[in-house]
């Protein structure tokens, strides 16, 4: 009980430091700051429409559902070829994952382009604060993939929007659909799960080595899927009944909605139960335990008799669910209706917002 104690009060005293952090001045000062310098920026933007939009090589397997916008995708190199003044009047949409290795030459991008709009994507919210912070305050709208750190992300950006939760972006839709034989094809019964190994997260590491002593299928990636082609990575996918994740922390990974667009059951903690960002889900997937960690094999039986229960008809509508909801066009579209309702509330000084927390 002692231990337990002493952990309970840690937790408290370092939760204790980050509120007593975020009640400092220079926050205020800088909140009224960013948001005149970006009101600024939006008064010389003067549109209240995305239409020509750069994103990321990242996110290359995007497309629009409104035809009214234009994707120009970069380069990987972006940040080193700009010349001075072509991206005048533009929308940027990047993520964290393109500026991580870079983050002080785009900060050095972004201050050059006083005359573009930055949107900057953050799909680690939970773990990588400096880099989510950083970005929040270097950039004109930050949106997160969680609701996770809402409040902590709003001391450095009055136009924090969102959340908006990642998407499947393995696959563009067409591939997908062109591919539907692939996916209505016999699988296995034994789980997928190949997560990428943090040392900083130790008991995920342990959740992960506990199960594959029971079912080789889930464990570390050797980071092969990177050279795999978009067929090949898709014929994995396909390959199982049951996917397990065992996110970082309190987020919902992609792996969760490529499970679910390639037919699969996912297996998800048992806290996602908690959150608003598995309202998309519906009842397909199952909840595990800390207790099934050691005993996996009975959940993962109970996901392949849904799986084969629900036969052809549910595969069916799980991957169309997906498709309609959960890939990354439909991210991306529901980022761009965020932004052009952030710019007419600014242009017309409006303080409502009628869209809704997730609009599925």
């Amino acid at each position: 009980m002692q231990k337990k104690i002493e952990l309970i009060q840690k937790l408290a005293d370092a939760k204790k430091i980050i509120n007593e952090l975020l009640q400092d001045e220079e926050f205020d000062y800088f909140s009224i700051q960013k948001k005149t310098e970006t009101d600024a920026k939006l008064a010389r933007f003067g549109s209240t429409q995305a239409t020509t939009i750069y994103v990321s090589s990242i996110l290359k397997h995007a497309r629009v559902l409104n035809p009214r916008r234009t994707l120009h995708f970069l380069s990987n190199n972006f940040l080193d070829e700009q010349t001075p003044g072509e991206y005048d009047g533009a929308v940027f949409l990047l993520t964290n994952n393109d500026i991580g290795p870079n983050l002080f030459n785009y900060i050095d991008f972004y201050r050059r382009n006083e005359n573009s709009i930055f949107i900057v994507w953050d799909w680690d919210p939970q773990h990588w604060t400096y880099m989510s912070c950083m970005l929040a305050m270097h950039c004109d709208f930050f949106i997160s993939s969680a609701s996770e750190n809402a409040y902590m992300f709003s001391h450095f950006n009055p136009y924090v929007l969102g959340p908006v939760l990642g998407g499947v972006n393995q696959w563009t839709r067409k591939f997908l659909l062109e591919n539907i034989p692939l996916l209505m094809a016999e699988r296995s019964n034994e789980p997928m799960g190949e997560h990428a190994f943090y040392a900083d997260f130790p008991k995920r590491n342990r959740a992960i080595q506990t199960i594959t002593r029971k079912h080789p299928g889930v464990g570390f990636s050797d980071g092969k899927y990177t050279a795999m082609s978009d067929l090949e990575n898709l014929q994995k996918w396909a390959g199982y009944k049951v996917h397990w994740i065992m996110p970082v922390l309190c987020g919902v990974p992609v792996r969760v909605h490529n499970a679910m667009i390639t037919g699969g059951i996912p297996v998800v903690p048992s806290f996602y139960k908690n959150i608003p960002e598995i309202v998309g889900l519906g009842d397909v997937p199952l909840y595990y335990d800390t207790i099934d960690l050691v005993e996996p094999t009975r959940i993962n039986a109970l996901a392949v008799k849904k799986f084969d229960e629900a036969g052809e008809n549910g595969l069916i509508e799980r991957i169309c669910s997906s498709i309609k909801h959960n890939h990354i066009d439909r991210r991306i579209e529901d980022i761009f209706v965020l932004l052009e309702d952030k710019l007419d509330q600014t242009k017309n000084d409006t303080r409502e917002y009628t869209l809704g927390y997730f609009r599925q």
